[in-house]
């Protein structure tokens, strides 16, 4: 946004220079004021129309493409997929927060990323104005994140899930980081952020929720996100349980909250968050999304990108024609 707001500052000037030249010429239309006021109005409309009409989606800054094979998901790789450089200076340092969590000998990789997720939740306070969500910065470095949590800055879900996702991958594991969302509409949806971690002796994908400090199991067996979407859409809530380790920490997870919740899965095509990667809406370092809805509900990826494209167009042309507009009527 601030890239648009500097483009049209850029044309605004420009049609003051380009006026000051042009000017007199406009004396000889009574009319051509008005003329570009109308055009001007018109685009202006159209610009806060399809504002109006991107405010209703969810994920507008990041690129979505729906995905329908389920089994891909499962998998340990996924198309397209950015993964974070090992050899980050970044990802070393912080390292340097969990170096006590990983010092137990002979613990599997799953109480691991157990301990790390418990870690990741102890960080927050239990005061309640760490949870008041609307103040919550929006990016995705997890030195900031961490840096906030521990200060008391408000966060919720979000902030959790990209902590346990550096912790994880500075700890040698594979994860990747998830959202799951009620609806694909703005009004009344309910989102939650999870990681998943590739768990090498179980060859599979494990959900961690650092927020309720739990992982899932449905029929007994250890969850990944796409199982958990596949459950709460069968219909069987019973099936799901949550393992909190011997977690007492508040609040703690509800069935009554993920039937709500997960419906649609988002999958982050991207776990580089060491390497500047983020959930924005230019530059080359973006993070897309997969999306999968068991209901086979695709996400509207192509409309929210015409709408940017239009919104866009019309705010800078609208603009430049007001600022005309002005010109000639002062010429009149």
């Amino acid at each position: 946004m601030y890239s648009i707001f500097v483009g049209a500052l850029a044309v605004l000037i420009l049609g003051f220079i380009g006026a000051r030249h042009l000017g007199p010429n406009l004396r000889t239309s009574a009319a051509s004021s008005h003329q570009l006021a109308v055009v001007g109005a018109l685009l202006s409309a159209v610009c806060v129309t399809s504002l109006g009409l991107l405010s209703r989606m969810i994920l507008v800054k990041a690129n979505v493409y729906n995905f329908t094979d389920s089994l891909v998901l499962r998998k340990r790789e996924v198309p397209g997929f950015v993964y974070q450089d090992r050899h980050s200076s970044s990802l070393f340092q912080f390292r340097q927060h969990i170096d006590e969590v990983l010092q137990v000998n002979d613990v599997d990789s799953l109480s691991k990323v157990v301990a790390l997720r418990h870690w990741v939740r102890c960080q927050q306070s239990e005061a309640k104005a760490a949870w008041v969500t609307e103040r919550a910065v929006d990016h995705e470095d997890p030195h900031l994140l961490l840096q906030e949590l521990r200060s008391g800055e408000p966060g919720a879900c979000r902030r959790f899930a990209y902590i346990l996702l550096g912790a994880v991958l500075s700890a040698g594991f594979d994860a990747r980081f998830v959202v799951f969302a009620s609806r694909l509409r703005r009004r009344r949806v309910l989102f939650h952020a999870v990681v998943e971690v590739w768990i090498e002796e179980m060859d599979q994908w494990v959900l961690l929720d650092p927020t309720y400090d739990c992982i899932v199991l449905i029929h007994g067996k250890l969850a990944s996100a796409i199982d958990l979407v596949r459950a709460v859409e069968s219909g069987d809530p019973s099936s799901i349980v949550f393992e909190r380790n011997g977690s007492l920490l508040k609040p703690v997870p509800k069935i009554a909250f993920l039937n709500q919740c997960c419906r649609h899965l988002f999958l982050a095509r991207s776990n580089a968050i060491f390497d500047g990667y983020g959930v924005r809406m230019f530059g080359p370092k973006r993070i897309d999304f997969l999306h999968y809805s068991p209901c086979g509900t695709k996400y509207p990826n192509g409309s929210k990108q015409l709408l940017i494209g239009l919104t866009i167009v019309c705010a800078v042309v609208s603009i430049a024609i007001w600022t005309l507009s002005v010109v000639a009527w002062t010429f009149e």
